[in-house]
């Protein structure tokens, strides 16, 4: 369903949910009772995909948010498929691109390799030093708070025109009312 409505910011929230969980379980199946490594390779592409997920989600977040934000703010009833078009490849590079620049940042500011904790798995690891906070334990947090941001600002927009919306709502046969349709803002 969402494929067919174009959204694929939350698409890429399913992906990388989807990924992380399968990468945890693995993990927890792998090392329980076990401080043995296997496969050093399956550590070095699930640590650096759990440094991803660490972006990735934050950045799906900020996807969903901002076309929410677009959808409160949108001036003219009808969207194009260009624009639906310029809105996936913008969900694209925001939701799969900069999560792997940031893989390959963060390769810069570990230490070693990976650790490997019992019944929890590997885990990636970063110094302590004054880079790694800027470039890799604040972006994450600093993508959360501009998707708090367009949070807020979505829920002002709708709020600001709810006139409008409860208008459309009783002009047409949907079997929406205002009750039902705030319930599923709040749900969104």
């Amino acid at each position: 369903w969402h494929m067919q409505a174009w959204n694929s910011a939350t698409c890429y929230m399913m992906l990388w949910t989807t990924i992380g969980s399968v990468i945890h379980i693995a993990n927890t199946i792998i090392w329980r009772d076990n401080l043995s490594n296997p496969s050093p390779t399956y550590c070095d592409i699930s640590t650096k995909i759990i440094v991803g997920l660490s972006m990735a989600i934050p950045l799906a977040s900020l996807c969903i948010n901002r076309r929410l934000y677009n959808i409160a703010t949108m001036q003219a009833v009808a969207v194009t498929k260009a624009q639906k078009k310029r809105d996936v490849i913008i969900d694209t590079l925001i939701a799969v691109l900069v999560p792997m620049i940031f893989m390959a940042v963060h390769y810069t500011m570990q230490g070693h390799r990976y650790d490997i904790i019992e019944n929890f798995g590997c885990w990636p690891t970063s110094y302590n030093t004054a880079p790694a906070y800027v470039l890799v334990f604040a972006p994450p947090i600093v993508v959360c708070c501009i998707s708090l941001v367009y949070c807020v600002l979505s829920l002002r927009a709708f709020i600001k025109r709810r006139a409008e919306f409860n208008e459309l709502l009783r002009s047409t046969a949907t079997g929406l009312n205002s009750t039902r349709y705030l319930r599923l803002m709040s749900l969104a």
